[in-house]
């Protein structure tokens, strides 16, 4: 007889579970255990469970040969959620916090080889501080961590000076940006540090002198552009001539 009811609750037991996953209640919400299939297969994509159309709880991901792909935990009373990531080879891609569903504070991205590649700083989704990238070298062996840009960015929008670097930590170039536009003066170096173009913006397009320098930093040539147009000749020396009786800088 005992035999008997261990193989019936064998049997109703997987039977009730899948009646239980992938339920919504009355007001169309998503209630319980759900998980997720890739098409044609019968590898999960995702398990989880939410509440009141809510994900609650640890969620697990999946690539489609079922390696891990990354494990998000919610905390439904704070709406803050933390991630990490994998490659399908099992070394951490990525690990940050969702707060509402929205990326928020510091996210870390790392290569394959499990080297950082990138640092971002988010608020409400939106980049909001510093986006480090870092030079990922080729050669395995090669363990350093090297910034090669940094991007200040206010509420998804690129604002302040933003800096490039060589792999041997001279800079590469400098540029201001003010609510997503260039303005003022760049610069691009060369290797050895020495200025190899100067750039002038304002509002977002090319506007004064700019001009070109070999190694030494000695000037080689500049041409000049007014509101994003190169001008050169009789206008360019009737509007220096204008700039000069108006008291003006041609930069200006």
């Amino acid at each position: 007889m005992i035999f008997r009811i261990l193989i019936v609750l064998l049997l109703v037991a997987p039977f009730s579970w899948s009646q239980a996953v992938n339920k919504k209640d009355t007001q169309g919400r998503k209630q319980g255990p759900w998980q997720k299939n890739y098409p044609k297969s019968r590898a999960f994509e995702y398990k989880g469970q939410f509440k009141d159309d809510k994900p609650v709880g640890t969620f697990y991901y999946y690539y489609v040969s079922t390696k891990k792909k990354a494990i998000i935990v919610h905390d439904q009373k704070t709406g803050r959620s933390s991630a990490v990531m994998y490659h399908e080879n099992g070394v951490l891609m990525a690990q940050g916090i969702f707060r509402n569903q929205e990326k928020d504070s510091i996210w870390e991205y790392y290569g394959p080889s499990g080297r950082i590649s990138t640092k971002e700083s988010y608020s409400k989704g939106k980049l909001n501080g510093n986006q480090t990238v870092y030079y990922v070298f080729e050669d395995a062996t090669d363990k350093r961590v090297i910034v090669a840009k940094v991007t200040p960015y206010t509420m998804g929008v690129i604002n302040g000076e933003v800096i490039e670097y060589f792999d041997t930590g001279v800079i590469k170039s400098k540029v201001t940006y003010v609510k997503g536009k260039k303005e003022g003066i760049g610069v691009i170096n060369h290797p050895n540090g020495k200025v190899m173009m100067t750039e002038r913006y304002k509002g977002g397009i090319q506007h004064g002198w700019q001009s070109a320098h070999d190694e030494s930093g000695v000037e080689t040539g500049k041409v000049y552009f007014r509101s994003g147009k190169r001008i050169q000749g009789k206008e360019l020396e009737k509007h220096l001539k204008m700039c000069k009786q108006k008291g003006i800088s041609p930069n200006g």
